[in-house]
């Protein structure tokens, strides 16, 4: 399936709206009003449906009638905070705070300050619900990213049962609403727990969960986002925060023009962003006129192997009627070959650049990586690589067309890394969980003394040149009043002998 699935027509919005609707009146049951007039009235939460199923209409309306269920069992509409423990608030384990680099806002989980077993589990559904409801009229259904703060985290604090109900929710009851589930500093020991949790995610989701710390962080969260405790500047400390008003995004059956987001536009004429590449990436520079090339693959480059040798290719297609020069980057110079990485592309031609593996991997260390295709206007056919590399670092960055690849590996490929059983690791025996903990404390002893230890030979090698300065400054002192003294007595010596010389002669 395609990363990002075709913008759905207007008649298939259409299409989708009138099939739910026939089939609610054709049931003997009753739904929330207010959901039925979402249904109606709202053309951008029927689109998500959709992009959730790659425009298939089946499975699209399977999940709006499963949503709408599930919604009155579970009388979502009534999830307030007041019909909450104000326990669960003040303990700041699950919050809203700060948005990542797709300006999507962030639910970050806190998790060494949940432990699994201590709360009820329902309440614990319910309490995750609030949030993403709220967030749903926050953020009038852009997507968000889930935050998992794993910094000193043990096996106590990992809920299994509660990270599959949170997945199982993105999955079936608010589509197309997660951008990204970020994972930051993920003691190595639940490695093996989070390879169970991707099993949970459709294929085409589970690129969606990055595995960062604090110097990749950077790439997904910027700097003034990120909190301290991340390695960042916001030095925000928890405290709950009401919700915001909103203004509601539907109006006589229309979407609010000042809120709406043209998708089929942006997506035509915005270049990719960062996190996030469109199926063609396309880009107006001012001054400049229009400049447009096409990239495939639009989002992910992927390697047959991630072995010595393994190969995929970028093709650049030039629609232009002037010639354009373009660069290909990458995040780890020392992984790849690129051929070629500069040129000149023609009007109306294309070129077939070649991505070579250049040292053996795993999977999972090739898939940090992204590529960068830069492109710009070019005066002249007969640039050399010198003057292309030149021009891109003198041009404006709004001059610059530019779109950012992810890397992946054929999936037989990355299987063979290592294969895992979903089978349930929440149900694991005391003794061993028990066990688990002492490893992972005694691992973060290990890398306390050792960061210890490393501060300690520092200060002692500072220790021995300064004793060393020291010892050269006495030395040198002691070598200049030898001097000076021998040279004194060779004076009195000499003044000695003169004298006698003088009193000899008289």
């Amino acid at each position: 399936m395609s990363p990002v699935p075709p913008e759905p027509s207007q008649a298939e919005i259409d299409q989708l709206r009138s099939s739910v609707l026939l089939k609610v009146d054709a049931e003997d049951e009753s739904y929330d009003a207010k959901d039925i007039e979402k249904i109606q009235t709202d053309d951008k939460y029927i689109r998500r449906f959709l992009m959730h199923h790659d425009n298939d209409q089946k499975l699209s309306l399977e999940m709006v009638m499963d949503t709408l269920k599930w919604r009155k069992e579970l009388n979502v509409k009534n999830i307030t905070k007041e019909s909450l423990p104000q326990d669960l608030f003040d303990a700041g384990a699950l919050f809203i705070h700060n948005r990542d680099k797709d300006d999507c806002k962030m639910l970050i989980f806190s998790v060494r300050l949940h432990q699994k077993g201590v709360v009820d589990m329902e309440l614990m559904k319910r309490f995750l619900i609030y949030f993403l409801e709220r967030l749903e009229r926050e953020e009038n259904g852009e997507q968000i990213t889930v935050f998992f703060d794993m910094t000193n985290t043990g096996m106590k604090n990992m809920d299994m049962d509660l990270i599959q109900y949170m997945i199982n929710l993105f999955k079936s009851y608010y589509p197309w609403f997660l951008n990204y589930i970020i994972v930051f500093e993920m003691p190595w020991l639940l490695s093996a727990m989070w390879k169970i949790i991707k099993n949970w995610l459709p294929p085409k989701a589970i690129d969606k969960i990055k595995f960062l710390d604090r110097k990749s962080l950077k790439d997904y969260v910027s700097s003034d986002q990120s909190l301290t405790i991340w390695g960042g500047t916001d030095d925000y400390e928890y405290e709950f925060e009401p919700e915001a008003a909103f203004a509601e995004p539907v109006v006589n059956g229309d979407i609010d023009s000042s809120r709406k987001v043209h998708f089929a536009e942006e997506s035509a004429e915005t270049p990719a962003s960062p996190l996030r590449s469109k199926p063609v990436a396309k880009r107006t520079l001012s001054g400049n006129g229009s400049l447009c090339l096409e990239i495939e693959p639009s989002a992910e480059l992927m390697f047959n192997n991630c072995r010595i040798g393994g190969t995929a290719s970028i093709t650049i297609t030039n629609p232009m009627e002037s010639a354009v020069a373009f660069k290909i980057k990458t995040t780890s110079p020392e992984k790849f070959r690129v051929k070629p990485s500069v040129g000149i592309l023609e009007p109306g031609h294309q070129i077939d650049i070649g991505v070579t593996v250049s040292e053996q991997l795993a999977p999972s260390a090739l898939v940090r990586d992204k590529f960068l295709v830069m492109g710009s206007p070019a005066s002249s056919l007969d640039l050399s690589s010198q003057e292309i590399s030149q021009l891109f670092k003198s041009l404006n960055k709004d001059d610059l067309f530019e779109t950012r690849l992810r890397v992946g590996v054929s999936a037989a490929d990355s299987a063979s890394e290592s294969s895992y059983s979903p089978t349930s690791a929440s149900t694991l025996p005391a003794e061993v969980i028990s066990k688990l903990d002492q490893l992972l404390h005694r691992q973060s002893v290990v890398e306390e003394q050792l960061r210890t230890a490393k501060k300690a030979v520092y200060l002692t090698l500072v220790f021995m040149v300064v004793i060393l300065i020291i010892v050269l400054m006495v030395t040198n002192n002691m070598t200049s009043t030898l001097l000076m003294y021998t040279t004194s007595m060779h004076n009195a010596v000499q003044g000695s002998a003169s004298t006698e010389d003088q009193h000899q002669e008289l």
